[in-house]
């Protein structure tokens, strides 16, 4: 068997893990995989490289982040614990809503069947309006997370961001505080990042 025939072209590895050679390139952009390239320049994917690729979308099957992702794969099996317990959480957040949302679809067709065409707040209730009481926040995420899209759902009066020394715990602290509309001020406590 000659060297050639252990390594895969980008479409062929792609298919092999499930993912899009799009997904593959974006990898290679974050430096979370490194493809041998040929002497035509094309990419090849070997043994190693597909390894640490089907590590890679097996973390993106869980929800994880390709920051995420690279923190995992840079510390190992101390840095899965952690990162798990976080996204688990997420799922969880998710979840409710989703169930909340199955319930308000359920009440509507409910009160649609008796007959109530116009019912109290249908509008708001379709639509989705946020509750003055429970703001979101949406922006691009600040270094060191390389811009990727950040969302927080369900925004308790006392939130903590929690993360070791130099993780950017402040910066995203200081990104949600002003993306918050009407936000009366956010305090920082313990060393900065």
């Amino acid at each position: 068997m000659s060297d050639s025939t252990c390594f895969l072209t980008a479409t062929e590895a792609a298919r092999r893990l499930g993912v899009s050679v799009k997904a593959l390139r974006l990898y290679e952009q974050h430096g979370l995989i490194t493809p041998v390239r040929t002497s035509a320049g094309w990419r090849t994917y070997g043994p190693v490289q597909m390894r640490r690729a089907g590590e890679i979308a097996a973390l993106r099957s869980l929800g994880l982040a390709l920051a995420q992702i690279r923190r995992v794969l840079d510390g190992g099996v101390r840095e899965l614990g952690p990162t798990l317990a976080v996204q688990q959480g997420l799922l969880e957040a998710r979840a409710r809503d989703l169930q909340s949302t199955v319930a308000k679809v359920q009440r509507l067709r409910r009160d649609l069947a008796n007959g109530a065409d116009n019912a109290p707040g249908l509008q708001q209730l379709v639509q989705g309006q946020p509750s003055s009481d429970n703001p979101e926040v949406a922006f691009d995420l600040p270094w060191p997370w390389g811009g990727e899209a950040f969302k927080l759902h369900t925004i308790h009066p006392l939130t903590y961001i929690i993360g070791p020394l130099g993780s950017g715990k402040t910066r995203l602290a200081k990104a949600i505080a002003t993306a918050l509309p009407g936000l009366r001020g956010y305090r920082s406590v313990g060393g900065g990042s």
